[in-house]
């Protein structure tokens, strides 16, 4: 992408457009598939937020380097799409230093001595046996299920509901509005009556709380637990979308509307980030057992991604057909998100993966 100025191809800068997104798509699969298979659980939902730790820290850093001072103008936009290999480089060089999955290791390649020592090597630590025998009961629970396919897992009694709860926690997240917020923020800043560049700057905020924010759950989701702070993140974002609507429709007539719309804006963002942005990709790793959880997340994250696909393109229109009521569809949705979680997801903090099978198993 960063040559198809120089050459003068468009056709160069969908290819490298087409090949990020299959990066993108691999990467929101394994990444939090590996986290929660090598995290400790009384450490796996902190870890776990280091994904979206990376998710708001890329996403800030694109945001200050497209403004108009850097590199945001029609001279520099190649070398702003250029600086997207930066990551894969630091990938190749750092990826041969990480350690196999233990959990893999064991329990679908019967490798016991190699996911001792990668396990000893990730715990910094020679007492792993707890571990091992967690890992093994485990594999004995699931010996004659070593891999799902879609069909298998959807016609599964006991994995169907952690399937359907896993795709619906994923829609939480992109069916909230908040690509729609993440994607049009400086226009919707505008909308309300700020200037341009005060906007672009606003917009740069919603990256930097999405950084705060993740740092903030780390050490809480752990103690608070998933299911309360999804529950408290999905009903924030409900009361912060109709106080943007409220915002949408009152700045006519109050002058300080514009502020309020920008707060409610902001407090979305952060609701956000404490709910469905940061649990969302662990959640439904954690509620599979070795065999089925890469199909599950498979699944789990093609309805994600095709969710964003659709708020993407589809917000536009949206706004242009309702106007000051933009984000009425959105609040219905995380209303019906938030009753769906109270009544369905179970908590998994402190729990091992057998036992969260467990409870599928007997409810």
């Amino acid at each position: 992408m960063g040559f198809s100025k120089l050459f003068n191809s468009y056709e160069m800068l969908f290819i490298g457009r087409f090949m990020i997104g299959i990066s993108c798509g691999l990467h929101t699969v394994l990444v939090p598939m590996y986290i929660s298979e090598i995290s400790p659980k009384n450490l796996r939902g902190g870890i776990g937020v280091v994904n979206q730790l990376g998710v708001g820290l890329g996403l800030t850093v694109s945001e200050i380097l497209g403004i108009d001072q850097l590199l945001g103008t029609d001279n520099n936009w190649n070398i702003l799409l250029g600086l997207s290999i930066c990551s894969p480089i630091l990938q190749l060089i750092c990826l041969p230093f990480c350690y196999e999955s233990p959990r893999y290791l064991l329990i679908t390649r019967w490798k016991e001595d190699e996911a001792r020592e990668a396990l000893k090597k990730l715990r910094a630590s020679d007492e792993v046996e707890e571990d091992i025998d967690e890992m093994k009961a485990e594999q004995r629970a699931q010996q004659s299920e070593s891999s799902f396919s879609i069909m298998e897992l959807i016609t599964s009694k006991t994995l169907r509901l952690p399937l359907l709860i896993g795709i619906i926690v994923q829609l939480s997240q992109q069916l909230s509005g908040i690509n729609g917020v993440l994607y049009y923020s400086t226009s919707i800043f505008e909308s309300t009556g700020l200037s341009i560049q005060t906007a672009k700057f606003l917009t740069i905020g919603t990256g930097v709380i999405l950084v705060v924010m993740a740092l903030v759950i780390m050490p809480l989701i752990d103690c608070a637990g998933r299911r309360t702070l999804l529950l408290s993140g999905v009903g924030g974002m409900f009361i912060f979308s109709v106080c943007i609507t409220v915002s949408f429709v009152m700045k006519g007539f109050l002058d300080w509307m514009t502020y309020f719309s920008v707060v409610a804006t902001f407090g979305f963002v952060v609701c956000f980030a404490l709910g469905p942005g940061s649990i969302a990709w662990m959640i439904t790793a954690e509620l599979f057992s070795q065999g089925p959880r890469p199909t599950a997340i498979s699944i789990a994250v093609l309805v994600n991604w095709f969710a964003n696909f659709l708020v993407g393109v589809g917000f536009p229109t949206i706004a242009a057909y309702l106007g000051n009521f933009t984000f009425v569809p959105f609040s219905v949705l995380l209303a019906s998100f938030w009753i769906f979680t109270f009544y369905k997801l179970p908590e998994t903090k402190n729990k091992t993966f057998e036992e969260i099978l467990n409870f599928f198993k007997h409810s």
